[in-house]
């Protein structure tokens, strides 16, 4: 596929991506607070290329657990809920920040917090098909475990490597990191993340009422053959699809 307005192309996608990207309905982004790679540069060129080739694109950042992905990183719960509410403070302001830049239109920025859109009755539909899936089904809770489990050698080596969606990166930053997140509960702790993420790559229509979506990220995610090859029981909706970019535009 030719690389498209400002520089980005699909570089992997899941079976029903051709289909979606030629319908151009919906692109949801989803911009993890604490993770490197979402700078306003990159931002910009990417709001400029979603708004250049779909009907509408969405911005979350899931902000629910993420109070809970800190104190698996080792902060104690009064400084994993400071952090967490200074980094989201902080991609919200990169965010705006990107949009000024890129020059979409005020009407079509679409900015939203996951704890806001999980009031919906089609998101809390979603969100306990998840949690029945991981109680009654082994490989759905085995990969979901793998995936958010990443969140746990990060907290061990204090990286501030950027993740994938369900795990949030670690900036060593302000109020430091202690034992208290690495008990026998962090695995638990750092799953609720991913809990939170998962509707979005199941079935945003539903929640936004959208006629189809593709959700974006820029590293492959883990969990990706759970949802999308039919085979298990949070199969992702037909009109739901998934789409690794690549940003082939130099920083401006």
């Amino acid at each position: 596929m030719a690389v498209a307005a400002g520089g980005y192309t699909p570089l992997a996608y899941t079976p029903n991506c051709r289909r979606l990207l030629r319908a151009a309905d919906h692109l949801l982004i989803g911009v993890s607070p604490g993770n490197g790679y979402f700078n306003i540069p990159t931002l910009a060129r990417m709001f400029r290329w979603a708004h250049a080739t779909f009907h509408r694109t969405d911005v979350i950042v899931p902000d629910r657990s993420l109070a809970s992905n800190y104190r698996v990183q080792g902060y104690s719960e009064q400084a994993a809920h400071k952090k967490a509410r200074k980094e989201v403070s902080c991609v919200r302001r990169r965010i705006r920040r990107a949009f000024e830049r890129s020059e979409v239109p005020v009407a079509d920025q679409h900015t939203h917090l996951l704890s806001d859109l999980a009031q919906s009755v089609a998101y809390q539909r979603l969100h306990l098909r998840i949690r029945d899936a991981l109680t009654t089904d082994e490989r759905t809770r085995a990969i979901c475990q793998k995936v958010s489990a990443r969140a746990l050698p990060m907290a061990a080596a204090g990286s501030g490597t950027a993740g994938e969606p369900g795990t949030a990166a670690n900036s060593g930053q302000g109020d430091g990191p202690t034992p208290e997140g690495q008990g026998s509960g962090a695995a638990t702790l750092a799953l609720e993340y991913l809990i939170d993420e998962l509707p979005f790559f199941m079935d945003t229509p539903s929640i936004l009422g959208v006629s189809s979506s593709l959700v974006s990220y820029h590293a492959p995610v883990g969990f990706a053959d759970l949802l999308y090859t039919g085979a298990s029981p949070l199969h992702a909706a037909a009109n739901q699809g998934f789409i690794l970019l690549q940003d082939h535009a130099a920083p401006y």
